[in-house]
């Protein structure tokens, strides 16, 4: 075999390989995704139903929903590939490794006391037993960093790392902090219940100052029942938001077909609490996963740029196999039109003959 047709035999090898590679490695949804959510009948577990019936519907994929003790959980499932994707807690890990696509919603910071107890601010819990949360979850992370703001600590009170609702049963749990949604179907009927207070926060905004991802915000009158009555006066609080986490290999096309699927098409996400694109565009303050980022901000050039270079990168398979097909092409054609003046060349023999 001469060296021309062993070019021509390495020239397809190429072209196959190309194609092989660019059908393995081009950018697709996975038949299957894992979320992480978090307790049933808590906000971030009702987030994570209404995105698995959208994303199912619009896709046809599978996105399978776990439950877990919290944000906390969640983190080291993203960090362990036991997830795809997360709803986790501003500010309780470190989200550098991860991807942030979008933060969904702003969970309130509750300081709950039983209604008869002679307690009138956060700093009288001290020597009393308080419920901070499951272990590992955001719920327990924000309890801890507001705890230790107003002086308290597991040496002049009493952290009990259990679920809020557990005050019904226990007696002698005084008081819990509860960081969620205002929609939250847990805290609604705990509180709704009656025999329940919510304590006002002094120097929330000096919280804030010191605690990445929290900032001030007010506990509506008659947002809530309070037995048979509705809240009755303003609650300065604290709020942090809740965060859509993936991890950093996911999908480019993933995370455009998820932001479609929770800002355009809605799918049951439509809340009065759910952020949409707007006030997700005003918080300049999250580093978002470049695609997501030119989501939001489309006349953002740098994003724009990044996305036609990893376009291009995505495309390089398919550039070899054209060049290589086109190299087969040319050389078919070569050869034909060589078997042609050949062909040629022998009928003006034979007429000279």
């Amino acid at each position: 075999m001469n060296l021309q047709s062993k070019f021509k035999w390495l020239m397809a090898g190429v072209l196959i390989v190309s194609i092989c590679l660019f059908y393995a490695t081009r950018d697709a949804i996975p038949s299957r995704l894992v979320l992480y959510t978090g307790q049933p009948g808590g906000f971030y577990h009702q987030v994570g139903s209404h995105m698995t019936g959208a994303w199912e519907e619009a896709t046809q994929r599978k996105l399978d929903l776990h439950s877990s003790s919290g944000s906390r959980e969640n983190y080291q499932a993203l960090r362990s590939a036991k997830a795809d994707l997360a709803l986790i807690q501003g500010g309780v890990e470190d989200l550098s490794e991860l991807s942030i696509i979008a933060p969904l919603s702003h969970d309130l910071v509750h300081v709950i006391v039983r209604k008869d107890a002679s307690i009138g601010r956060i700093q009288d819990l001290k020597g009393h037993t308080i419920a901070v949360g499951m272990p590992n979850s955001g719920m327990a992370s924000s309890a801890e960093k507001l705890l230790h703001f107003y002086g308290l600590n597991e040496q002049n009170t009493l952290w009990t790392y259990r679920y809020f609702t557990q005050m019904k049963e226990d007696a002698s749990i005084d008081a819990a902090v509860v960081t969620a949604g205002i929609l939250n179907a847990d805290l609604n009927l705990f509180l709704g219940s009656g025999g329940y207070r919510i304590l006002p926060l002094e120097y929330a905004p000096a919280f804030c100052e010191k605690n990445a991802y929290f900032f001030p915000a007010l506990i509506q009158k008659g947002l809530y029942r309070l037995g048979d009555d509705f809240l009755q006066e303003d609650i300065p609080t604290v709020a942090t938001t809740a965060l859509l986490v993936a991890t950093k290999s996911i999908s480019p096309k993933v995370i455009d077909q998820l932001l479609i699927t929770l800002f355009e098409e809605s799918g049951g996400l439509d809340s009065p609490v759910m952020l949409n694109a707007e006030e997700v565009r005003e918080q300049q303050d999250l580093k978002l996963h470049p695609r997501a980022m030119q989501y939001f901000h489309p006349a953002d050039q740098i994003g724009y740029m990044a996305n036609v270079m990893e376009s291009l990168a995505a495309l390089k398979e398919l550039a070899v196999a054209f060049v290589a097909g086109l190299y087969l092409l040319w050389d078919r054609w070569r050869r034909q039109q060589q078997k042609e003046l050949a062909r040629q060349l022998s009928e003006d023999k034979e007429k000279l003959d």
